[in-house]
């Protein structure tokens, strides 16, 4: 079992943020009902990979952490812009457990779903079976103020990359967060993240407890 602790103080070690700010940040998750609640000891909350998302959208798209339940709710509201993207979304050939995510998925959708690929999908066993060609490079990618993310999956079989964008639905103005400016910033996690918390939530066992 994941506990909300052991979540948060690997989410920063890995990325590096201060522990005070991504406990805060958790903490306005569960304010808003954007993470799962729970008591303490053995009735502490049990984490899953849609904790883990919403979570991870928090840290890249919140200018501060007050913004952490505003930041996934835009992004939760997103769609795939096909424009964008890949043609062929996910490639159901190579990753058959992301392709199958409905039409109207949203960014916070699909890196739940990246975390279970990583755990016990199709991308544990192109991490596991890594060779001279080494493993796959994952890019996560988000703007804090603006509605923007992308999720970039390289060195899949036969060299393909499946990129994929989303931007706010069609026709829904999505708020800026923060005081009006023209400086945007963005950040990007990897790989290196996502593996840890996929170890993190043990779900080597089969078990999908989202």
């Amino acid at each position: 079992m994941t506990t909300p602790a052991q979540l948060v103080e690997t989410i920063s070690r890995v990325t590096g943020m201060p522990l005070p700010t991504i406990v805060d940040i958790d903490r306005k998750l569960v304010k808003g009902s954007l993470r799962t609640k729970g008591g303490r000891g053995l009735n502490a909350a049990q984490m899953t990979p849609l904790d883990a998302a919403r979570l991870l959208t928090a840290v890249l798209a919140s200018p501060q952490a007050n913004a952490a339940a505003e930041a996934v709710g835009r992004y939760a509201r997103t769609r795939v812009d096909k424009a964008r993207s890949s043609d062929t979304i996910y490639m159901s050939a190579q990753l058959d457990d992301l392709s199958t995510l409905p039409a109207g998925h949203s960014f916070v959708d699909a890196l739940a779903s990246l975390i279970r690929s990583v755990s016990t999908g199709p991308l544990a066993k192109l991490f596991s079976r890594a060779g001279e060609d080494g493993a796959p490079q994952i890019e996560v990618f988000a703007f804090t103020r603006a509605t923007r993310g992308r999720i970039r999956i390289a060195g899949l079989p036969n060299r393909l990359t499946a990129s994929v964008e989303y931007a706010p639905m069609r026709g829904v103005h999505a708020p800026r967060s923060g005081a009006p400016g023209d400086l945007e910033q963005s950040r990007r996690i990897t790989e290196r993240t996502i593996l840890s918390v996929a170890q993190l939530l043990g779900l080597e066992d089969g078990h999908d407890r989202s």
